[in-house]
């Protein structure tokens, strides 16, 4: 946390201010305030935290959607540190999930986090990168091969939530959120944890659970949380998770653990609004949608 910028907010309780004046992206400020919540290393007095917790509430939601359609990816984990890149580094994926929302008119796409993979392969074996003596230019070559690659186009706005690949490259000072930021019509969410809305229902957009995402996400209000990291397509009660895109670490052998995609249709109702969840998969070379949607019925707050 920096303690300084906290100190500010605390004073001036002006959020955007202090994003502006110090040149910060929202994602970071949220990422400030969650660590002075709940870290138990936090100087924070408990007054000063149920401000920040205020304030987080007004301001935590990283994306306002109406009732618009939104298609879901996860797990890309491109840039794979393996001899065969080209079966594991599958963009021609990522293309047709773009085209797809082209000629579906669908202008949203989420990606539920693991962009880059952050791993080395030594002797064989594959290492996170982060903890390997000498990778830190490896993984500024990975990132710079994934921020030139990666798909700008002018007809989707793409959100990107970091995942805890993603996460690796920063202990080399790289921020793979900030490099996709720079590019038109790409906007970061956040590391490993995001609130969206839908129509005024909220959204807890999450990858890789553990004791302290699980506090931070109980910061909004909010029914139903969409996850990343799993690697397999599953829906249940009141929590969606959504299949890697990636060209590997599937699980064909199980229900849901073919590569590909989910897409989420609002309808409005008088005080709900159900949405309808599509899940697209790859079989046989092409993707084909399972014929049964999930639905879930989201409060309007």
């Amino acid at each position: 946390m920096d303690e300084e910028i906290i100190r500010e907010l605390l004073d001036t309780k002006d959020f955007n201010k202090v994003v502006d004046k110090n040149n910060l992206y929202k994602y970071q400020l949220l990422d400030f305030m969650r660590y002075g919540i709940y870290n138990y290393k936090s100087p924070l007095e408990m007054q000063e935290k149920e401000i920040l917790k205020e304030i987080y509430r007004d301001k935590g939601c990283m994306l306002k959607i109406n009732d618009d359609a939104v298609v879901f990816i996860s797990d890309t984990h491109y840039d794979y540190s393996s001899l065969d890149r080209k079966n594991m580094n599958r963009w021609d994926l990522l293309y047709y999930v773009l085209d797809f929302c082209k000629y579906n008119k669908i202008r949203y796409l989420i990606h539920g986090g693991d962009i880059g993979d952050g791993t080395i392969e030594v002797n064989g074996i594959k290492h996170p990168i982060n903890i390997e003596v000498g990778s830190d230019k490896i993984a500024e070559e990975q990132v710079d091969n994934i921020i030139s690659d990666y798909p700008s186009v002018p007809f989707v706005h793409q959100s990107v939530l970091g995942g805890n690949h993603d996460d690796r490259y920063l202990d080399y000072e790289i921020d793979i959120l900030k490099g996709l930021a720079d590019k038109k019509n790409i906007y970061p969410l956040g590391y490993l944890h995001a609130f969206i809305s839908i129509d005024g229902g909220y959204i807890s957009l999450e990858h890789e659970n553990h004791p302290y995402r699980i506090e931070c996400r109980n910061l909004i209000p909010h029914d139903l949380s969409i996850h990343g990291h799993s690697h397999i397509a599953s829906f249940q009660d009141n929590d969606v998770y959504i299949p890697a895109l990636g060209g590997f670490l599937n699980h064909k052998g199980e229900e849901g653990g073919e590569p590909g995609f989910i897409v989420m249709y609002p309808n409005k109702e008088s005080d709900s609004i159900h949405l309808e969840f599509e899940h697209h998969y790859l079989k046989d070379g092409r993707f084909v949608k399972k014929p049964e949607p999930y639905v879930y019925k989201l409060k309007r707050k």
